[in-house]
């Protein structure tokens, strides 16, 4: 059974955002990692912390990435 249009759009999307997530808990794993190490070694400060977030993605995240994830569906 084929998807339509719109079950697809969602699906793609679904997907750039499950994505962009996995990159996201990724790098807040190594600013756990990065934060405990300053801990051990006493150079944690507020500044570190801000400096270690990373970015949170936005919507246009992930819809240029669900775009990429479309280019491959175009492909033959």
């Amino acid at each position: 059974m084929s998807s339509n249009p719109y079950e697809l759009r969602f699906k793609l999307l679904e997907m750039a955002q499950g994505y962009l997530q996995d990159n996201q808990d990724r790098q807040m794993n190594f600013v756990y990692q990065a934060w405990d190490h300053a801990k051990d070694t006493g150079k944690a400060t507020s500044e570190l912390w801000e400096e270690l977030q990373p970015n949170s993605y936005t919507i246009e995240d992930i819809k240029k990435k669900a775009s990429e994830l479309y280019e491959f569906v175009e492909k033959k």
